[in-house]
């Protein structure tokens, strides 16, 4: 399958470049709904990168042979061993230089996230971060676990089809957004006071938000918005309180709406998908047996099946 290129480079000029000629893309989030993070997955040969630069936050892990990389800092050239799950990480709007050199007829395979810079903005207001001392810088680590751990659910979210949904996309790039910045970042954080969760009233409010809005494209942010608080912090009171995070929370409710839908015998398990928002009648039948331990055929087979 071809994929387009989706993370741009960009001239110091203003001259945008889309793409690296000897790059090909074999996995992307094109597709996906996805609003604030794109992914791309590609294999290359040896290529240099001169004077280029992101307008997205992006963040480069070595997926696989391990390749020799020379950079350029402070005018002078360095060489840095990029073993299998290295991290390279570019600000947005930073020119950088860049050379990898492989071995003849050997191919880089490498997994790029870029972040929207917007956003990350919007997640350190929710950290309460010191707006003014916001600075991420450029880097290049022999290995980032965290990080790692976060790109890896991004490209099993695509290739498996459990993560097209704008909800987990928006999950798992608020907690990539908050790691960059305490790890990545030259900001301060401000003391936060603990609750131990969500106060009753509120999590009352974000649960019956939830259900009346199921059939719609829920996001964490607009959860948070319901309940007046910023959407890092909301999910992490959500999880202490409930013992899930908001998306598992909304997946779980709109499996179990479908259900519902299903067992009245009105609507095929198609329709009930789409009534609860699921991309497709798969998407609904993987989180279904997740949930109930059974596919929804069998529940519609079953004269047993209010008891699910």
């Amino acid at each position: 399958m071809k994929y387009p290129y989706s993370i741009p480079l960009w001239r110091p000029n203003g001259e945008v470049l889309s793409g690296n000629a000897a790059s090909r893309v074999v996995l992307s989030s094109v597709g996906t709904k996805w609003n604030d993070v794109v992914l791309e997955q590609h294999h290359f040969p040896s290529s240099e990168m001169a004077d280029l630069m992101y307008k997205q936050h992006v963040i480069v892990i070595n997926v696989g042979y391990a390749m020799t990389c020379e950079y350029k800092k402070e005018g002078q050239f360095r060489r840095f061993f990029k073993a299998r799950g290295a991290i390279s990480f570019f600000p947005s709007r930073q020119s950088f230089f860049l050379r990898s050199k492989l071995e003849r007829g050997m191919f880089a395979n490498v997994l790029f996230l870029a972040l929207d810079p917007v956003f990350v903005s919007r997640i350190a207001e929710g950290l309460e971060l010191d707006s003014e001392g916001i600075e991420l810088i450029e880097q290049r680590r022999s290995a980032d676990p965290t990080l790692q751990h976060i790109a890896m659910a991004f490209r099993a979210g695509v290739q498996s089809g459990d993560g097209l949904d704008r909800m987990y996309g928006e999950g798992l790039s608020t907690a990539l957004a908050a790691h960059l910045l305490r790890e990545y970042g030259a900001a301060v954080l401000k003391p936060k006071i603990q609750n131990g969760g969500l106060a009753r009233g509120k999590l009352l409010r974000a649960v019956e938000y939830i259900q009346d809005q199921l059939s719609a494209d829920l996001t964490v942010s607009g959860i948070a918005q319901a309940v007046g608080m910023s959407p890092d912090y909301f999910a992490r009171l959500f999880k202490e309180s409930t013992g899930q995070p908001p998306h598992q929370y909304v997946i779980a409710a709109r499996v179990r709406k479908a259900k519902e839908l299903l067992t009245t015998g009105k609507f095929t398990i198609s329709e009930a998908a789409h009534r609860v928002s699921f991309v497709d009648q798969s998407h609904l039948t993987r989180h279904f047996k997740r949930v109930f331990g059974l596919p929804p055929k069998r529940l519609l087979g079953s004269p047993r099946s209010g008891r699910i």
